[in-house]
């Protein structure tokens, strides 16, 4: 049964429509319902397409609809990415696009192709005396091809934060380095013709530029579709909307989105694109969904107020479906620490008081590294959880080095422990590491490799360390110790300013290994048992666990009971939010109110009120920037109180044919 103004957006006819879906308003049933009335109208579903941004939530959606249309005849009715969608265009119009004989290389391939290219051009120009990363030209392409940009605006908004970290001023860097990225870039396109290789951004581009610049093809592929309905429409990219404009003439567009939840600036996403559709797209409408049927109205009464205090001027409001409910707690903690023992704690009596699963929670922060603490507290107190976004606290780069020396412990012929211990050392790379390994792994004693060791071109911090926790095989806590104190100013050289955040993480893994009474033991536990590794994005959650998430990796969750950390400013909103400006600290903004409504009964956002970022700034009391003058009446305030002395603490942390070359343009500007 759909709401009156569901089914208003249902039944448009006009010729492109825009539906602005707040948060749990039924977008997903909007656009089925869509499909499933233009079916039953009579148009032929081999002429409606569903363009959606992921293949799985696009056969689901092609799945609904049959569903819906229980007799009817749907088959026809497709369901495709922007990239899918646009290499079927290309597949099958070869002569078109001059594509008969292009093969689609992967991530893979595109990474070893600049790595290549790199390599060769690094070593023929002696002017470029700065560390270049070819990962960061990878980037940089990527954002400009999408986003529609020159190459130098791409560098300024890829490369800011990165800059900024080692201080140094990113227009300088630019300067310096945009010819030799220019140069970067033209050598892979180049290398891209000559062996008839496209990656996956170009796949939209040759559709796009191709399009754009033969009329009468354009005109052709446009026909193939009646209706084309667009989900997530707050997503997309500049690259995807010239894309679909290729279809505002002959085609009608059905989007669905919201405004108030565009979050993926990084990625290209375009928020003006989506606030201003009206004026962006011809002949086109806006209606809204306004009924929310996930939340309380007061977690939706806190959340509208976020949306009120913006000056971007959302005109939205949400309403609930489900009635009223408790209000939401504002929880005011002295530390981080007090902040994570008290959510694990929390968690741990849901299951009490609300007869809660596991699974029943969910903990937001807004960068993976919030979610540490957190984290280490699952640990301790054994609540299974599992990662949405970035990487666990047991799979990052800086945990999987400290790790390594313990795991050559554990078992002396780990090759693969071997060697990514020796290869961070500086002058050991794969070849050197592996002469050693075949020196030193000749048994299962470790003693005796470690005795190998000291014969091996090899630094002394390393030989003293492995000296050291060869003899620790029943104390984890100290060999981890033992890493920080041989390996501290390697890991520093290594990870540069990140490190002392990235120390800290070390320090906590210490505190949790302790519960461990051999290395081997920790290694099994927190290593190499797949089923305690934290789980990737996307994957599908089947075990009843807590999810800890960023709230880029939430969109689309929900959970009974929602925890979100640190709104304090640079936290959140970030440094570089609080550094950028007006735009970037709007986004922020979005990314709180997607977090506030991902929760249904219970919400609990935590601030931090002794902090050195909150204090300078604003030494007047007002911690939370995006909730400052929040009204008493919609949330209950509650003052955290100080843990036992047992729990965790900062204490324990710190001890035509198309012109093909068209369709590689590139703004070089």
């Amino acid at each position: 049964m759909l709401n009156e103004q569901q089914k208003a957006a249902v039944d448009f006819d006009g010729k492109h429509l825009l539906v602005l879906a707040g948060a749990g308003s039924g977008k997903t049933k909007t656009i089925i319902a869509r499909a499933a009335h233009l079916i039953e109208e009579g148009v032929d579903p081999k002429k409606i397409l569903i363009v959606s941004f992921t293949r799985k939530s696009a056969r689901e959606i092609i799945e609904r609809i049959k569903t819906e249309l229980d007799g009817i005849d749907s088959d026809g009715v497709k369901g495709q990415t922007f990239h899918s969608w646009c290499m079927e265009i290309i597949k099958s119009n070869p002569n078109v696009f001059n594509m008969k004989s292009y093969t689609l290389i992967d991530e893979d391939d595109k990474e070893s192709c600049f790595k290549l290219i790199s390599g060769k051009l690094f070593k023929t120009d002696e002017d470029i005396n700065f560390n270049i990363d070819f990962h960061d030209i990878i980037e940089v392409y990527s954002f400009a091809l999408n986003t529609c940009s020159s190459l130098t605006d791409a560098m300024k908004f890829k490369l800011r934060q990165k800059c900024e970290s080692v201080g140094a001023d990113v227009d300088e860097f630019v300067m310096l380095a945009k010819d030799y990225y220019s140069k970067a870039i033209k050598a892979y396109i180049e290398f891209k013709k000559k062996n008839h290789f496209i990656d996956y951004d170009d796949i939209l581009s040759i559709v796009a530029n191709g399009l754009a610049s033969n009329e009468e093809a354009r005109r052709h592929i446009a026909k193939q579709w009646d209706y084309i309905l667009v989900d997530e429409m707050q997503d997309t990219n500049p690259l995807q909307y010239k894309v679909l404009s290729m279809f505002y003439d002959d085609c009608h567009l059905f989007c669905v989105g919201d405004d108030a939840q565009s979050i993926y600036a990084f990625r290209g996403a375009d928020f003006n694109a989506i606030h201003s559709f009206t004026e962006v797209v011809p002949d086109s409408q806006k209606q809204k969904l306004t009924v929310n049927y996930r939340s309380t109205q007061e977690i939706l009464d806190l959340s509208n107020w976020v949306l009120k205090m913006s000056p971007l001027g959302y005109d939205k409001e949400l309403t609930a479906a489900n009635g009223h409910g408790k209000k939401p707690n504002l929880m005011v903690c002295d530390n981080e620490y007090d902040e994570a023992n008290d959510v694990t704690d929390k968690i741990q009596s849901s299951r009490k008081e609300f007869g809660s699963k596991w699974k029943d929670n969910m903990v937001l922060s807004r960068s993976m590294f919030g979610l540490r603490l957190v984290e280490a507290q699952c640990i301790a107190k054994k609540i299974p959880y599992v990662v949405y976004g970035g990487v666990g606290l047991m799979q990052s780069r800086h945990v999987r080095d400290a790790v390594a020396p313990l795991r050559v412990v554990a078992n002396p012929k780990d090759e693969l422990a071997w060697l990514r211990f020796l290869m961070l050392w500086k002058n050991i790379g794969e070849v050197s590491a592996s002469k050693i390994i075949s020196n030193v792994m000749k048994d299962d004693d470790i003693d005796k490799c470690v005795a190998r060791l000291k014969k091996e071109n090899v630094p002394e911090e390393a030989k003293k360390l492995m000296k050291d926790i060869a003899g620790m095989s029943t104390d984890p806590s100290s060999a981890l110790s033992k890493v920080l104190e041989h390996m501290g100013k390697r890991f520093k050289e290594k990870y540069k300013t990140e490190w002392e955040d990235r120390k800290k993480d070390i320090e906590v893994l210490r505190d949790v290994a302790k519960n461990n009474s051999s290395i081997s033991d920790f290694v099994a536990a927190y290593v190499l048992d797949p089923k305690l590794e934290t789980t990737l994005k996307n994957q599908e959650v089947n075990e009843d666990s807590v999810i800890l998430s960023t709230i880029h990796s939430a969109k689309g969750l929900e959970a009974e009971n929602v925890y979100v950390l640190r709104v304090n400013p640079y936290s959140f909103p970030s440094t570089r939010a609080m550094q950028s400006g007006p735009e970037s600290i709007e986004e922020e903004r979005r990314c709180l109110y997607v977090a506030l409504t991902r929760a249904k009964e219970h919400l609990y956002v935590y601030t931090i009120s002794k902090s050195m970022h909150t204090d300078s700034y604003n030494q007047s009391g007002k911690v939370t920037y995006f909730l400052d003058g929040l009204p008493d009446k919609l949330v209950d305030t509650v003052v955290v109180k100080k843990p036992n002395k047992n729990s965790f603490s900062r204490d324990s942390y710190n001890n035509s044919p198309i012109d093909i070359d068209k369709a590689f343009d590139f703004n070089f500007d």
